[in-house]
């Protein structure tokens, strides 16, 4: 399951299509091997107030944070790293305008018996393609 969360200062947050770009993302990512469809999710922390060293409201980034919570290997992470690198890169050139804009993605996982999911209401969901510590209710 892995679950990718953008911070963004307001300025850039509103100059792109965050559920296209998710949508655009998560099928890559999936038709890479990554992972089933459904399981990525994605958001975007709108950040108010930010600071980039001593410099002006110029200085902007976007902070990607990938955690995955089913087992894959440190090479598949950080290739699902690159991915998402390269996506929000694409981005950050459509936006930057000339200023300058850092792009950095950390990546990490959370081992399966850390992570507790329940799904209520789920669609098209069976008892049975669970993992370990997932319910449905």
């Amino acid at each position: 399951m892995p679950h990718i969360t953008i911070e963004s200062p307001s300025v850039l947050t509103k100059k792109i299509n965050w559920k296209d770009f998710f949508q655009k993302l998560h099928i890559r990512l999936s038709n890479a091997g990554y992972g089933r469809l459904d399981d990525f999710k994605g958001r975007v922390i709108n950040l108010d107030c930010w600071q980039v060293a001593d410099k002006n409201e110029d200085a902007l980034f976007l902070f990607a944070t990938l955690e995955t919570m089913n087992p894959r290997t440190p090479e598949i992470i950080r290739s699902m790293g690159a991915v998402i690198t390269e996506e929000l890169e694409i981005v950050a050139n459509g936006i930057a305008n000339g200023r300058w804009l850092q792009v950095c993605v950390r990546v990490g996982g959370t081992p399966v018996e850390d992570y507790f999911k329940i799904h209520i209401n789920a669609p098209d969901l069976k008892p049975g393609n669970f993992k370990i510590g997932e319910s449905i209710r």
